[in-house]
């Protein structure tokens, strides 16, 4: 049976891997109906019921149901009825009664992981969730990996705190990585990524990506380009020793964010030259949308302010259509801490800061962050 997921928090509602946003009381309408399934109820009870101490018109009902079954059109398991002359009722049938034959067809379960690999190389978030969606309907199982992955492009730190199907020590990685880049990496938050590199919790290859990648940016975003300097050295030799050829334009924007931070213009012009090459044979949407970010920070520093606006801008909507919800939000941080270095921008502090507070409400960061935290907190003070 179709199972859905409510997060009063955010008034957002859950399918497999599918997150629909609601207002209040939509949200309120659709779990009462849910909690309350294959039962009709009339508008005036539904009224009484959503709307209490509130004095609506029976329209309002009509409204909300329209408006429910517009944005949950796509969840073929969910139906809400009308029952004409008296009111409405919602049902749930079971979409994965099937036995597809494909769940034990070897060749179409590699076959759809393959594409989620190539899909994740390419920076497709957008196709990545859209596949996930689909897990029932085409009759594949999704990897624990793809699993979390899918929350984690989409910046769902509510599903992480809440999920109890993976341990704690496999979720680490991916809420360490969700705490840092959803609001700017503090002293805090730097301490936590170093204590997480010495507690033999993660997997080689998360402490690989951590030590080589994550820190390195980590310490830019801190303000201290000159630790992230002094790592890439093992980076490179990382690099070279594991043929980690998926890294090289990730850690060429690292660098160049760098060297834009400690003003090194030269050097970030050179990485930028690199990284045009580069994209124009591989344009991953993901580097793509990182890149023009990037540009758009190194004409601020040269004063070619409106430019450089329409590149950072350029580079956050090619972030969201590739549905990278976490790197949007890491890339307005590094737009906000960016112009604190390079003189007085009210305009565009005013903006980003706006974009920030738009994200941070989507995604209720500065409600979980707390708890997030603790979490970690948690977790790596028994290792």
């Amino acid at each position: 049976m179709i199972r859905l997921q409510f997060d009063a928090d955010g008034y957002s509602v859950v399918y497999n891997a599918d997150r629909v946003m609601l207002l209040a009381k939509e949200f309120a309408l659709l779990r009462f109906l849910y909690d309350n399934r294959n039962q009709v109820f009339t508008r005036e009870q539904l009224l009484d019921r959503v709307w209490p101490l509130e004095y609506p018109v029976e329209r309002t009902v009509d409204d909300h149901i329209y408006r429910l079954r517009k944005k949950l059109k796509a969840w073929t398991g969910l139906r809400i009825h009308t029952v004409r002359g008296y009111g409405y009722s919602l049902t749930l049938t079971d979409v994965q009664q099937q036995n597809h034959p494909s769940l034990h067809d070897q060749e179409v379960q590699d076959a759809v992981h393959g594409l989620f690999r190539k899909y994740q190389l390419l920076g497709q978030g957008n196709s990545i969730v859209a596949l996930a969606a689909q897990q029932e309907q085409m009759g594949f199982q999704m990897s624990s990996f793809y699993q979390m992955y899918t929350r984690f492009v989409q910046a769902d730190v509510a599903w992480f705190l809440k999920q109890e199907d993976f341990a704690p020590e496999d979720r680490l990685y991916w809420m360490l990585l969700l705490y840092t880049g959803t609001a700017g990496v503090t002293d805090e938050g730097l301490a936590l990524c170093e204590r997480a590199l010495v507690s033999e919790l993660l997997s080689s290859d998360q402490e690989r990506e951590l030590r080589i990648l994550n820190i390195l940016e980590a310490y830019v975003e801190n303000g201290q380009p000159e630790r992230a300097q002094e790592g890439l050295p093992l980076t490179l030799m990382v690099m070279e020793r594991d043929d980690l050829d998926k890294f090289v334009m990730p850690v060429a924007l690292m660098e160049m964010y760098m060297h834009l931070v400690a003003n090194h213009m030269e050097k970030a012009a050179e990485l930028s030259d690199r990284l045009e090459g580069m994209l124009s044979k591989a344009p991953y949407l993901r580097e793509l949308g990182r890149y023009r970010m990037m540009r758009g920070l190194m004409l601020l520093r040269t004063g070619d302010v409106d430019n450089a606006e329409r590149l950072m801008d350029e580079g956050l909507v090619t972030l969201d259509m590739a549905k990278q919800e976490l790197l949007k939000i890491k890339a307005v941080c590094q737009i906000r801490g960016f112009l604190k270095l390079c003189g007085s921008y009210p305009m565009l502090e005013e903006k980003y800061a706006a974009q920030y507070n738009r994200l941070d409400r989507d995604n209720n960061l500065t409600l979980h962050r707390p708890a997030l935290r603790r979490w970690l907190e948690q977790i790596l003070s028994g290792a």
